[in-house]
């Protein structure tokens, strides 16, 4: 492995590593201190003003007559409903449980893939879809005889926003390619305040910020800054190195991360379900971006 190789996957492990802990630091914040939709408005609007800063030095011409529904249906999938479900989602269930649910969105990509765009399905990809729908739901179901910090409202939630942000991934590529990616994550986050905040505005009014401890904002400062600019940033720069597939492979690492932030610094408990439900998503998610056979 050559240094430029070794950078490229240091980045990667770097974004899952952020992923993986903002599970937890979500739980310390939400939804005891501020309201899951109220942290929306301030996350998507503090995160727009940053990409703004740094959009003035990119500006591009939109075409609005022709691209301007595309961006409004990627500001819904990808901000507002996939950031509002999930907030909501990991204030019910466990860091756990959702880390896991969201190494489903390959396999929900590929079904909105083949919904909107035609792409083909093939048995292999067919298979991959079904065993990773029973991780899903033994993450999801839970017998009154078995003890779990989750919830199956919370895990229900997140699968639904994992769903979205899948066909945000869909819907967006079009726009990837003809604009340059700051400009449309600007763009895509302004018009998701305009969405977000008639939904979040009162949780986020009645947050007393004078009585906030400083782990809520410590932990508010790395939700915005760590997991929605750096890990933006690193994204796109690692795209520019590796294919799309492997940026996506190393979603699997988020549940690792997770779990093991979860257990050590937030006293989470660690089922066998647990285990065995992402053994179900990573058979899966492999079958499904594994070249095919058929």
């Amino acid at each position: 492995m050559n240094w430029s190789t070794f950078k490229t996957y240091g980045a990667l492990t770097l974004v899952s590593l952020l992923y993986g802990i903002n599970y937890s630091v979500l739980k310390v914040i939400i939804p005891e201190y501020v309201g899951p939709f109220g942290f929306i408005v301030f996350r998507v609007t503090i995160a727009a003003a940053i990409f703004w800063i740094f959009y003035s030095l990119v500006r591009e011409k939109i075409d609005w007559k022709n691209d301007g529904l595309r961006f409004v249906l990627c500001a819904a999938t990808g901000i507002a409903i996939n950031q509002l479900l999930f907030y909501k989602g990991i204030s019910y269930t466990s860091a756990v449980n959702g880390s896991i649910i969201m190494t489903l969105t390959p396999i929900l990509v590929l079904v909105w893939a083949a919904l909107l765009i035609g792409e083909k399905i093939t048995h292999q990809k067919i298979l991959g879809i079904i065993i990773g729908l029973i991780g899903a739901v033994l993450i999801i179901y839970q017998p009154d005889s078995l003890v779990s910090s989750g919830d199956w409202r919370g895990d229900l939630l997140i699968l639904i926003n994992s769903a979205s942000y899948a066909c945000y991934l869909v819907i967006v590529k079009p726009l990837m390619k003809k604009y340059k990616p700051m400009t449309v994550v600007t763009w895509i986050f302004t018009i998701a305040i305009i969405i977000v905040f008639p939904i979040g505005f009162h949780e986020a009014s009645v947050v007393s910020f004078a009585e906030l401890p400083p782990k809520v904002w410590y932990g508010t400062i790395y939700a915005i800054v760590g997991v929605t600019v750096i890990v933006y940033f690193l994204n796109v720069w690692t795209l520019v190195k590796v294919d799309s597939s492997v940026v996506g492979a190393f979603i699997y690492l988020q549940p690792v991360f997770a779990t093991l932030t979860a257990i050590l610094f937030f006293g989470e408990v660690f089922l066998w379900k647990h285990l065995l439900a992402a053994s179900f998503v990573f058979c899966g998610v492999w079958l499904v971006t594994k070249k095919n056979s058929d």
